[in-house]
């Protein structure tokens, strides 16, 4: 769902196992500037030097982002505290966890939502909030995902995405301190998208943002071996990552990111 994403970018986030400071580091490099800007079509170079990466993101700061929180976050909070939580939170019963995982994609409807009719994708926004209403009533609180047999299917849509299509870059990647990777379009997408937890009491909304952490984390099981193995984990993740948010941009570009079979089953595993 879009707030595990980014919570879960603040969560895809916290699941990514890594993190650097955000706003502290906006990059002169990228300025978010429209997607035409950063292709070298009219035989300008806007890249500064560096290697352009999916989205048209750069890694202006890399040797901070991988000598600061990546070394943290990898190496210290996901061994010792991220990692072991979310296998303990695998074991629980799958009922358990089905329910918490739909639970928390339920309250992802209200992105859904708000960020498709931003988009013009009237349809698809009153699908998602049909599917908020029947799964929070009949679903009991969104407990159980009643719409989707139903054949009302979820319409994913992030503010990040909605950013994406409205031809903003990704800019520069950050690596945000025990949250994870991230970029500077997506920190705005994932203030934006967090919105239905600042309509309730702040702890309410911690506690919420923690469990949808964890369970996006516990989906990210099964790559560990694959992330651990890698030859440069920092650049596994921040590939994968970055294919991924912008295979929601660009659907196209996410067909073509699953010829690297190894990048297509970490996708699966964090969509």
């Amino acid at each position: 769902m879009n707030i595990k994403k980014k919570m879960a970018s603040l969560a895809v986030t916290l699941a990514f196992f890594v993190g650097g400071t955000a706003q502290a580091f906006h990059s002169n490099y990228s300025p978010m500037a429209p997607r035409q800007l950063t292709y070298k079509a009219s035989h300008a170079d806007y890249s500064y030097g560096l290697t352009v990466l999916p989205g048209n993101s750069i890694d202006s700061i890399e040797g901070l982002n991988r000598n600061g929180p990546w070394q943290t976050n990898y190496y210290v909070l996901d061994r010792y505290i991220l990692r072991p939580v979310a296998h303990g939170y695998a074991k629980l019963p799958q009922f358990t966890r089905t329910g918490i995982h739909n639970f928390i994609g339920n309250v992802g409807e209200l992105n859904n939502t708000v960020n498709n009719l931003f988009l013009g994708n009237f349809a698809d926004s009153g699908i998602s909030i049909s599917r908020f209403a029947i799964n929070s009533t009949i679903g009991i609180l969104g407990l159980f995902d009643v719409a989707t047999p139903m054949g009302i299917e979820r319409k994913e849509m992030s503010f990040d995405t909605v950013q994406g299509r409205a031809g903003a870059d990704s800019g520069a990647y950050l690596m945000i301190p025990a949250l994870g990777p991230s970029t500077e379009r997506a920190i705005h997408g994932t203030v934006v998208d967090a919105w239905p937890t600042y309509l309730v009491p702040p702890l309410i909304g911690w506690t919420f943002n923690a469990i949808s952490a964890i369970d996006t984390r516990a989906g990210l099981i099964p790559q560990e071996e694959m992330i651990d193995n890698a030859v440069d984990p920092y650049a596994q993740v921040r590939t994968a990552y970055l294919q991924y948010r912008e295979g929601k941009v660009n659907p196209d570009a996410a067909m073509e990111n699953k010829k690297d079979e190894n990048v297509e089953e970490f996708l699966e595993e964090i969509d």
